[in-house]
């Protein structure tokens, strides 16, 4: 079946108006080379945030600290917690971690799944960590994370550089407001960010290897 020409023009004329439809990003934080972005979206009330940043050193680095989940609590924004559950293969595991809330709001806490791929061709290392429901049961005073899906994309600049994008969408459950989450949601991102910098350059990670990534 052939498309008429004149249908061809209707869509060339509304795709940019489907682009101009989807939400802009807001920058809200730039400082010591840390980017955060927000973005108000349909499907939830919560704010979607982005950080985009520039590292030195090698992209396995990275990888090493977001790998060792028993050490999160040590970089990650007002992480009270967090636990391997489940190593599945070096690049697939199941995660536990809780999150501090100021009073009178209780922690948070979520079952994350976390799986890493490369692309072999341009070596873009993807990360994803994506909340998992009804893994463990909920524990006491502790409000179960609704939703979380967090996506890393770390694309090598140069043998000692590499820049990260990384994209979170979360809905932390009942009892928080979406003004006061919005309203302090990029200082979270940013204090993380300033402490991975510092991280990746311990011994302990910039020595690491991954039979998985190739720096």
């Amino acid at each position: 079946m052939k498309v008429r020409p004149y249908i061809l023009v209707v869509i060339c004329l509304l795709l940019p108006f489907a682009a101009k439809c989807q939400p802009e990003w807001k920058l809200k934080k730039d400082k010591n080379g840390i980017k955060v972005f927000s973005r108000k979206t349909t499907k939830f009330k919560f704010d979607e945030l982005k950080v985009e940043c520039e590292f030195d050193g090698k992209i396995s680095q990275l990888a090493a600290v977001i790998l060792d989940v028993n050490n999160q609590y040590q970089w990650v924004y007002k992480t009270a917690k967090s636990e391997l559950i489940k190593q599945v293969t070096g690049s697939d595991l199941f995660y536990y971690s809780e999150i501090e809330c100021p009073w009178p709001f209780e922690n948070r806490d979520l079952v994350a799944r976390m799986t890493i791929t490369q692309n072999a061709s341009n070596k873009i290392l993807t990360i994803v960590a994506k909340s998992i429901d009804d893994y463990l049961p909920n524990k006491k005073n502790i409000v179960r994370v609704k939703y979380s899906n967090a996506l890393w994309t770390i694309t090598p600049i140069n043998n000692s550089q590499f820049k990260v994008e990384y994209r979170i969408q979360i809905d932390p459950g009942e009892g928080v407001p979406a003004w006061i989450l919005n309203m302090f949601a990029t200082n979270g991102p940013y204090e993380s960010f300033k402490n991975l910098k510092e991280k990746i350059m311990l011994p302990v990670y910039s020595l690491a290897k991954f039979s998985f990534i190739r720096d």
